[in-house]
């Protein structure tokens, strides 16, 4: 008994001195399926795997920043941010673990860690292209759109593969009012052979930006024929098509759009102003009464709806709406032009003086609005500024003051 006793301790000894020495090896296994896992997209699995893995071994680093992100991929980032601390705690020296880290921290709009992160992945390795790039989303995200376009050329620089720099430089370039660059970008996009809808769609945006409104056509057909879903598409398509004269099928457009959405405004405005290209008032004025019901602060619909009313000869509700344009944007200077026509209109002339010198303030070569004046001095028995207002708008060649000048103001014709 005593021997057999003596060899069951043995073999217990021995199996568990086989089991320390396998440990590595069923930690490495655990932590090379949670790869493959992860390859597969399987990546709740996948954590299993390297949790099983770490349970093992604690003191990889790499096993945490692999765990960390495939809780990254789930939108987990605040364990993911625990994994990569633990692997920058082993390893404190690895680019990619503070890299990581930071996009999660970007993520959870952690901004400060998000860029201290990012910094330090740089200046471990300043090669690293998703480090610059990852930066200039940060930046961007700041509005501070020329760093983020210096890091985006930086990143594209050392990797002019990873379309998304293209793309985020294209969208950053536009917030600059840089649509040819934008445009430039979203080219390189699509040279691709599944570019997304998005892109066309945006390029789209930015030609209607630059007023080339055929190319705008073309990328945003091309934008709905792949997603026939996309209200915005719709919607900028039609802004094509109305100016480029298509109004009906702009209208048809902007119709679809509000199938998509009834409570899209802007749909509403632009049919407004699709009508009233049409010269059908009271539809266009429904329109911008819809969009003003939706949005009361919605200052181009007031606009529309005024110059509707005074098309229709309703020229005190004009005048309402061209206030209320100013009242929310008191630099509108075509509220004021338009309210002070209202006016003059109505018999009103000492009332119109002060929008038409408002409009002459902002541009002194505005030779439509110097006639105008000129007929509202006249009409407030104002004959000298009158005439000086008709003497300006001739200098300007503005043909409707000559004859103005040489019947009231014969000594200055």
């Amino acid at each position: 008994m005593k021997k057999l006793a003596i060899a069951i301790i043995v073999l217990l000894v021995l199996g568990v001195i086989a089991y320390v020495s396998l440990r590595p090896h069923i930690a490495e296994k655990s932590y090379q399926k949670g790869l493959v896992l992860i390859d597969s997209l399987e990546y709740n699995q996948a954590i299993d795997a390297f949790s099983k893995a770490l349970k093992i071994k604690d003191e990889f680093d790499h096993y945490f920043f692999a765990r960390g992100k495939a809780y990254a991929s789930i939108d987990n980032d605040t364990s993911a941010i625990v994994d990569f601390t633990a692997a920058i705690e082993i390893n404190p020296d690895i680019s990619d673990y503070y890299l990581y880290r930071g996009i999660s921290s970007r993520q959870l709009n952690l901004t400060e860690k998000a860029f201290a992160d990012i910094n330090k992945a740089i200046s471990l390795n300043d090669s690293s292209a998703q480090a610059y790039y990852q930066r200039g989303l940060l930046y961007a995200s700041q509005n501070n759109y020329g760093q983020a376009v210096e890091d985006y050329n930086k990143s594209i620089e050392l990797d002019g593969s990873n379309l998304e720099a293209f793309y985020s430089r294209g969208g950053t370039r536009a917030n600059l009012d840089d649509f040819m660059g934008a445009i430039a970008d979203y080219d390189k996009m699509i040279e691709g052979a599944d570019a997304p809808a998005d892109a066309y769609k945006q390029r789209g945006i930015f030609k209607l930006k630059i007023q080339d409104f055929e190319g705008a056509e073309s990328d945003l057909t091309h934008a709905t024929e792949i997603d026939s879903k996309d209200k915005e598409s719709f919607y900028q398509l039609g802004q094509a098509k109305y100016n480029l004269n298509k109004v009906d099928e702009a209208i048809t457009l902007f119709n679809k759009v509000i199938s998509f959405d009834k409570n899209y405004e802007l749909a509403y405005s632009a049919r407004g102003g699709a009508y009233l290209k049409k010269e059908n008032h009271s539809k266009a004025k429904a329109d911008f009464s819809k969009a003003i019901d939706l949005n009361p602060d919605f200052k181009k619909a007031y606009y529309g709806r005024g110059i509707a009313k005074a098309l229709s000869a309703d020229y005190k509700g004009s005048i309402t709406d061209f206030s209320k344009v100013i009242e929310l944007d008191n630099d509108y200077a075509q509220a004021y032009y338009n309210r002070a026509v209202s006016k003059a209109i109505l018999g009103r002339h000492q009332e119109a003086l002060p929008d038409y010198d408002f409009i002459i303030g902002r541009d002194s070569r505005n030779a439509e609005a110097y006639y105008n004046r000129g007929i509202s001095r006249m009409n407030v028995n104002d004959t000298q500024g009158a005439c000086s207002d008709f003497s300006r708008a001739v200098e300007l060649n503005y043909k409707p003051a000559e004859p103005m000048l040489k019947m009231y103001c014969k000594s200055q014709g």
